[in-house]
């Protein structure tokens, strides 16, 4: 009899930590995953959707290419500065509020800023689209810190990327097709408005914070608040918030705004054909995230992998701007390219994660997130201003500026400039790898100690 009653009383004890491997890694946590990462998708067809409406814009408003980047960038006026604080209120609030309320606000600006007659009232919509994306990233990295092991973590952080650069496809060419065929940009801003509301009630329904049971404890970490400094002092998250942004510069400045008129420009084409540079940089940015995550996990090193990016992107992007006229199915191929190795730029989440207390883990990402997307809050606005301050005065006969290829070649060696800065930057960057695997070990020993606690 007492044998059987240990029998059991081990049967129960090994249930517990196999549950929690399944609750951590089941097709739950899958589902939950997807629904945040369809937020993040959509809320990049947001972002990027400027790129081929410039000519609608332009008109409309009656624009500069100065204004046209400060109209885009007021997304990120509101993005930037709230990552911070939407990385405190996931912490606090978890994430299905969260996304519910952001995909909301979504919603409202497209509507918004489909509806406006004047340029301020298009610049609060775009305010209120960057205030409701601002939390779809870190909410993604959170749901994964949640409902993943921490093994997975860069793996679905590339994933979660992945997710992004579809949206940034989409916002290509299928919408620029709207823009031509549907009625022109406020009908397909409309559209995107009438999908944010979908979203808005799915997320409700389907988003949970945290697996049942698994309801996080923190009384043996520090403080919120005192966690909080410890990340904003440490100079370690600097280096790397500042890498991750300036790899950025391929996406924030080239895939979401300046690329599709300069290639309009350069190879005569339209805004259709041209969108397609953004799709070989967000499909190759797709593939190369999760491939980064591997790489880095395979060889044990986080900075390694990064270095070898920025190697490679910044010789690509020399080749595009001061190389010769390239073939456009080659520049699509070097794009393609670009994109697969800029996969690096992920990384940078995970070494913050990986040096940061779980508990302010969307803290921490919010953080790194905020330094990152710097780089469309000023890149975007300059490039237009170096390519107006280059402008030779032509106009065509629809009274828009007509920039030269000087011009653009002019603004764009911003960006392979970035990334060679962003290799410097790591020089100091201390390895994280280490940190992962000590974590896992912990976690390991600790299920260990609770099975040999709870069979004695």
């Amino acid at each position: 009899m007492k044998t059987a009653v240990l029998t059991a009383k081990r049967e129960k004890v090994v249930e517990t930590p196999s549950s929690r491997v399944e609750g951590l890694n089941s097709r739950q946590s899958w589902a939950i995953w997807a629904c945040a990462g369809a937020f993040y998708l959509y809320e990049m067809i947001l972002r990027v959707s400027p790129s081929v409406m410039t000519e609608g814009l332009m008109l409309d408003f009656s624009l500069t290419n100065t204004a046209l980047g400060v109209l885009s960038s007021f997304y990120y006026f509101a993005y930037t500065p709230l990552q911070i604080p939407c990385g405190v209120m996931v912490d606090v609030m978890g994430t299905r509020r969260i996304i519910t309320i952001s995909a909301a606000l979504c919603a409202l600006g497209s509507f918004l800023f489909a509806s406006s007659d004047t340029l301020l009232v298009a610049q609060i919509g775009r305010f209120l689209v960057g205030a409701g994306s601002a939390c779809a990233f870190l909410s993604c990295l959170k749901v994964t810190a949640e409902w993943f092991t921490p093994t997975r973590f860069a793996l679905m952080s590339g994933m979660t990327t992945m997710m992004g650069t579809v949206g940034g496809t989409f916002g290509g060419p299928p919408l620029a097709w709207m823009v031509n065929n549907c009625g022109g940009w406020r009908q397909a801003t409309i559209t995107l408005a009438a999908v944010g509301v979908g979203m808005t009630l799915f997320s409700w329904f389907m988003i949970r914070d945290y697996p049942v049971g698994h309801r996080p404890h923190h009384t043996n970490e520090m403080p919120l608040k005192k966690a909080l400094v410890h990340l904003v002092l440490n100079p370690q998250v600097w280096l790397i918030g500042l890498f991750g942004s300036l790899m950025y510069l391929p996406i924030s400045a080239f895939a979401e705004l300046w690329g599709v008129p300069y290639l309009m420009h350069t190879y005569g084409i339209d805004n259709e054909y041209a969108s397609m540079a953004s799709i070989m940089i967000f499909v190759g940015f797709a593939l190369g995230c999760p491939l980064a995550a591997w790489v880095s996990d395979k060889i044990q090193s986080r900075v390694t992998t990064m270095k070898i990016s920025a190697l490679i992107m910044f010789g690509i992007f020399m080749a595009i701007v001061f190389g010769p006229v390239i073939p456009l199915p080659l520049m699509f191929g070097l794009l393609f390219l670009g994109g697969v190795c800029n996969g690096g730029q992920v990384l940078a989440f995970a070494c913050v994660k990986e040096i940061s207390s779980k508990r302010i883990s969307g803290s921490a990402i919010g953080f790194t997130n905020a330094i990152v997307m710097l780089s469309g809050v000023i890149f975007q606005p300059l490039l237009g201003k170096i390519l107006d301050l280059s402008w030779d005065g032509t106009v065509a006969a629809d009274g828009l500026r007509v920039y030269s290829e000087v011009a653009y070649q002019t603004a764009m060696i911003a960006i392979p400039v970035g990334i060679a800065a962003s290799w410097l930057l790591l020089l100091f960057v201390k390895e994280t790898h280490h940190y992962h695997r000590t974590r896992t070990q912990e976690l390991k020993n600790e299920s260990e100690e609770q099975l040999s606690l709870s069979s004695v």
